[in-house]
């Protein structure tokens, strides 16, 4: 069935209702026309109900494939396939992106466990999962994406917190039957809190700052370039949660410590490679002296390492940081 919307807004609620990292991939091939008409469209989305993010997703996979280059005859999308490993093909649509027979979250098409989960908002799922035991925190903290997990466990009870921590550290593999029934209990108490109306849907903005969340710099740069002439104080808006790695220059001490504390040691070594030579040195001073001593040598023993490398390590740093920062964890100098 044909939803009746404009065709810019059925490719915004398209775009927002796809996981974050899929969305920003295919922002990275549009020209910067397509890029501010989506992002603006995006911007201006109120809350959209599961049942039209499910119609819209649907009527796409119905075209997709078809004669049209262009779904919804509008955006650059028609030559991306979104029915892939990071798509709607394979992936649920986001929290609140629908749970009709068109568009299910379900975790029967994804290979992944608790999949579906990685969809869903830190602070959404820190409430669904609080009361659990430490042990299955830890487990389902191991499924989600790193930015996300380190937004979950920032925020759990000092004594929860370390409990976990010591044992995502000692984590073994899991066995599936009981993965498979850890994700029928969650999906089971999602849907009850939905139907409840305990989570709301996100709106255009949240949609569109977490996208950019997962956008590379150049990506981000473009999307806010595009929609500084049309939306001056939306861009300022999102640019003060858009924190980037250098951002830990500025940031207050017990942040800087928490966002450190939740930092794998190896993307530390490669992103301060590449990091200014003040940042390294507070750095270094927040550490034991041997654990500052060994994080030195590593750094300066560094050599065989591409720019890239050191980029992503910074852009995981950077997404500890933005996710605490929509936490309101994080305090700036």
């Amino acid at each position: 069935m044909s939803v009746n919307l404009p065709p810019k807004q059925k490719t915004a609620i398209l775009l927002m209702s796809l996981p974050p990292e899929a969305s920003a991939e295919i922002f990275k091939e549009l020209g910067p026309e397509e890029v501010q008409a989506i992002t603006t469209e995006i911007s201006k989305l109120p809350q959209i109900s599961p049942e039209t993010r499910a119609q819209v997703i649907q009527e796409f996979l119905n075209q997709d494939g078809g004669d049209a280059p262009r779904p919804f005859g509008f955006a650059g999308i028609g030559g991306h396939s979104i029915g892939g490993p990071t798509g709607i093909g394979s992936v649920p649509p986001p929290i609140g992106g629908g749970f009709t027979q068109t568009a299910p979250m379900t975790t029967s098409s994804s290979n992944r466990p608790l999949d579906f989960l990685r969809r869903v908002d830190p602070r959404q799922l820190l409430q669904l999962i609080r009361k659990e035991h430490p042990q299955t925190i830890a487990v389902i903290l191991s499924y989600l994406q790193p930015s996300q997990a380190s937004a979950v466990l920032s925020d759990l009870q000092p004594q929860v917190q370390t409990e976990v921590a010591k044992r995502l550290a000692e984590l073994h593999p899991v066995n599936q039957e009981i993965l498979a029934e850890l994700e029928k209990v969650l999906e089971s108490r999602l849907h009850q809190a939905l139907e409840d109306g305990a989570y709301s849907h996100a709106d255009g903005k949240e949609a569109l700052l977490e996208i950019l969340n997962q956008a590379d710099r150049g990506t981000e740069e473009r999307v806010l370039s595009g929609l500084a002439t049309k939306s001056p104080l939306l861009v300022n808006n999102l640019k003060t949660k858009l924190c980037d790695f250098e951002d830990l220059n500025n940031v207050d001490d017990p942040s800087l410590e928490q966002v450190l504390r939740l930092t794998d040691f190896r993307d530390l070594v490669l992103a301060l490679k590449g990091a200014d030579e003040n940042l390294s040195k507070r750095v270094y001073r927040f550490l034991s002296p041997d654990v500052a001593r060994a994080l030195r040598d590593d750094v300066e023993s560094l050599v065989q390492v591409s720019w890239d490398e050191i980029k992503q390590a910074q852009q995981r740093i950077r997404n500890i940081l933005r996710g605490l920062v929509t936490l309101g964890k994080i305090k700036f100098r």
